[in-house]
């Protein structure tokens, strides 16, 4: 077992690597590893295997678009630490073999947009593109129709269209593997909604109480409150706050309890006009309540965001997702 010395100090084995221009990609991918690194948008995936597509790669996309509403951690640390999502983003392209660099940023964020296009003003193989603000921006799936204006196929990845897509704070978090030898211990997570009474973002050591982090901020302003982990459409409800934040923890909100009665769906259909992947939920509902898992997966429920505009916007408040989560993993559990 390994004891905390009680001491906020570096370990010997914590320093620099050597230069971006003498790491080969196999180094870079190491270093990554043993960094623990992963995706920080919230999916936790190992950014190492995402730097070893199994297909050509020619473009990485740096997803700038905050996740959620409320969530401002990728907004902050792009204006804090630019220097380092632009050396992230260098190693990044190296890596994989891309040609180029897209950092994606929404229209709400100027004060973002003239600070990286400063910065990379000078950098042939990076770009700055502005976004629209619109949710779900954020998903790497719609990121990449409406940047690159590529489909990435049902049941694909984004490298089978040829593009990676890393998060601000995993990019950055890449660059301090680098550059200092530091693995991921801290990250920058909003702690926000219209319950919390300081609102604002912190650097956050991994594993830190969530009760902790929220007290820290004062506390709620009243005891009929919500609180989730992440944002307010994709984040999942916290029935207890004694929980730690992860890596993936980029939000905790406190929110309006939700205290809307599903009744029977009405065929409105304004699911299917508000869903980005084009799906048919209403079907789903149905499906799931009867267990047809296979019809699920005929209706392509597998290529569902989770973004939650359909239980959103249902007039029925039928609990879509909830109901797509359990059809989901029915479907992997198939033989």
């Amino acid at each position: 077992m390994i004891k905390s010395d009680g001491k906020d100090t570096l370990h010997e084995s914590v320093k620099p690597n050597k230069d971006l221009d003498s790491l080969t990609p196999e180094e870079i991918i190491d270093i990554v590893r043993e960094a623990g690194i992963v995706g920080m948008g919230g999916a936790g995936f190992p950014t190492f295997v995402k730097l070893k597509p199994a297909k050509p790669v020619d473009t990485i996309l740096l997803n700038g678009c905050e996740c959620e509403p409320y969530l401002t951690a990728d907004h902050k640390v792009l204006l804090a630490y630019a220097d380092d999502v632009v050396f992230g983003l260098k190693a990044m392209i190296k890596t994989v073999g891309a040609e180029k660099g897209i950092i994606v940023i929404e229209d709400n964020k100027e004060d973002a947009v003239k600070l990286m296009e400063e910065k990379t003003a000078d950098i042939d193989n990076i770009e700055v593109v502005v976004a629209k603000t619109k949710y779900p921006q954020g998903a790497e799936k719609m990121l990449i129709k409406n940047v690159m204006k590529r489909q990435v196929p049902s049941g694909g990845l984004p490298a089978d269209v040829g593009c990676v897509v890393a998060n601000i704070s995993t990019t950055k978090a890449v660059s301090d593997a680098i550059q200092t030898g530091m693995p991921l211990i801290e990250r920058v997570v909003s702690v926000t909604g219209e319950k919390i009474k300081n609102p604002g973002n912190f650097i956050v050591k991994i594993g830190t109480n969530t009760k902790d982090l929220i007290d820290y901020c004062g506390g709620v302003t009243d005891g009929d409150v919500m609180y989730k982990a992440g944002g307010p459409m994709m984040g999942f409800v916290l029935s207890d706050t004694n929980v730690p934040i992860m890596k993936g923890s980029n939000g905790i909100i406190a929110i309006e309890p939700d205290n809307t009665t599903a009744v029977e769906c009405i065929k409105c259909g304004r699911c299917m006009d508000v869903c980005p992947m084009e799906l048919t939920p209403l079907y789903f509902a149905k499906l799931a309540d009867a267990e047809d898992w296979m019809g699920m997966k005929e209706k392509n429920v597998m290529d569902c965001l989770e973004c939650r505009c359909c239980e959103y916007i249902c007039s029925s408040k039928i609990p879509l997702v909830s109901k797509i989560k359990a059809g989901k993993a029915a479907i992997r559990g198939m033989k």
